[in-house]
């Protein structure tokens, strides 16, 4: 007897829909004082980061007691202990955390620390939730699908704002260094996260929407978006993946061909216009200044100078890290809001216990993500989104600091690949765009399995 699997979406709208609004969490203009000079963190955007945890928190809680199933409807093995053994030890390290040299002691940034960890379990049991009560073969489409939804969603926001808010979207980011610099996604989103989402956006596009002009056209206002960030750790990342994926991952000998045709070509049109990249690149900064990697190879050995003082339960999650960083810098024309590098951040954050279990985790995800990504499309497209998280853990930070931006997908990811199968069977997709269910924002078609259950 042949039966229908109905998407999760209709099965649990809910807790579906929460997990999704809590992955883009809310667009606004007024942030965190990120330089903690200022002792009240209460602000818009504060507030509604709080309201939009708790509620969250509060319907996944309700969802589970009507629902009368345990967080994991069935049992997937995410390495929870190694997830649970990580939160320990950094609320040993904000509960032992020293004073700092520069600012008074307060107990509000021991509550920050506290909710920002808090953040990320409710992310987490969310995810968590919502995977485990989503049939075994269709749980890599539904996190393929909240990655390219939560995406788009963002492209939307973006692209809608600009005409209406102009300098504050097209324009310098909350970054001091950068101030006279704009960067399509402003104060409204750092452009760096926006230039991830576009990469984002761009695969799934190329692997997911229909053959014909709106899946080239998507692609190519993906690539426009990515290019006005200025972001160039992203770029750098995108274009190795769109290479890794032409030359190594495809099957198709059309796609090497064209990335060779468009090396070729691109190469000496680089030439002559050298000048005007390295411009470009430069963003009009010194030459000093990006050989340092925009301060990075400082904020670098301020960190680790104090990492070698605490190495073992760290300085506290995000703030007391940042406090550690305060009492070695020593320049003062811009304070560091965090390390700008995952593991030194975490190093920070709760020491070296606290390290080596993001970097196996990190490192688990890589391996598993490599073996199942000729596997089929999505796993394919789930492997080039990781991999480009792994670059960004050079220069940014992502579980290591708070969570925003890009953090609720990463932890998607994580998730994703770690309770899939060890050796997924090869998927086939078609598009169910004609499907209302199925559609966003009329431009993304969304992907289903056929799986032999619905054929």
């Amino acid at each position: 007897m042949i039966q229908s699997i109905r998407p999760t979406e209709r099965r649990y709208p809910l807790l579906y829909w929460t997990t999704f609004a809590y992955l883009v969490g809310v667009p606004n203009f007024v942030h965190f004082d990120v330089t903690g000079r200022v002792g009240n963190a209460l602000n818009l955007t504060s507030i509604s980061t709080i309201v939009l945890a708790c509620i969250a928190g509060y319907l996944l809680t309700m969802f589970l007691i009507f629902d009368r199933r345990p967080l994991m409807a069935r049992k997937v093995d995410v390495k929870l202990w190694l997830w649970v053994l990580l939160l320990i030890e950094l609320l040993v390290g904000v509960a032992l955390h020293p004073a700092t040299r520069l600012t008074s002691p307060s107990t509000v940034g021991s509550l920050l620390s506290c909710f920002r960890l808090g953040q990320w379990v409710v992310a987490f049991c969310l995810v968590l939730a919502l995977y485990t009560r989503t049939p075994a073969e269709h749980g890599t489409e539904l996190v393929v699908r909240l990655l390219g939804r939560v995406s788009w969603t963002w492209m939307v926001l973006v692209w809608t704002m600009l005409p209406i808010f102009p300098d504050q979207v097209y324009g310098s980011s909350d970054d001091p260094l950068q101030a006279t610099v704009r960067r399509l996604g402003g104060q409204l989103l750092h452009p760096a996260h926006v230039a991830f989402l576009a990469s984002v956006a761009f695969f799934y596009s190329l692997f997911f929407f229909p053959r014909g002009p709106r899946k080239w056209a998507a692609c190519a206002f993906a690539v426009i978006t990515l290019v006005l960030t200025g972001s160039r750790a992203q770029q750098a990342g995108f274009l190795l993946a769109i290479l890794a994926y032409a030359f190594v991952l495809s099957r198709k000998p059309i796609f090497r061909w064209g990335a060779l045709f468009t090396a070729i070509v691109a190469a000496p049109i680089g030439l002559l216009l050298s000048s005007g990249l390295i411009k470009f690149v430069g963003r009009g900064q010194a030459m000093k200044s990006l050989a340092s990697l925009n301060d990075r190879t400082r904020i670098w050995q301020a960190s680790l100078e104090a990492i070698l003082q605490r190495p073992i339960v760290g300085y506290g999650y995000s703030v007391g890290a940042r406090g550690a960083i305060h009492d070695h810098w020593r320049f003062a024309h811009w304070i560091p809001p965090h390390a700008h590098n995952e593991f030194i951040e975490i190093a920070l954050d709760g020491g070296v216990i606290a390290l080596a279990i993001l970097v196996f985790l990190y490192g688990l995800v890589f391996w598993k993500s490599l073996r199942a990504a000729r596997c089929g499309p999505m796993h394919l497209f789930v492997f080039l989104v990781f991999c480009q998280y792994c670059l960004n853990t050079i220069t940014g930070s992502e579980f290591s600091y708070q969570y925003l931006g890009t953090g609720g997908l990463l932890l998607l990811t994580f998730i994703g690949v770690l309770a899939d199968s060890p050796f997924p069977r090869r998927m086939k997709l078609r598009s169910r765009s004609a499907d209302p269910a199925y559609s966003f924002a009329a431009s993304a078609p969304q992907p289903w399995l056929d799986s032999p259950s619905t054929q």
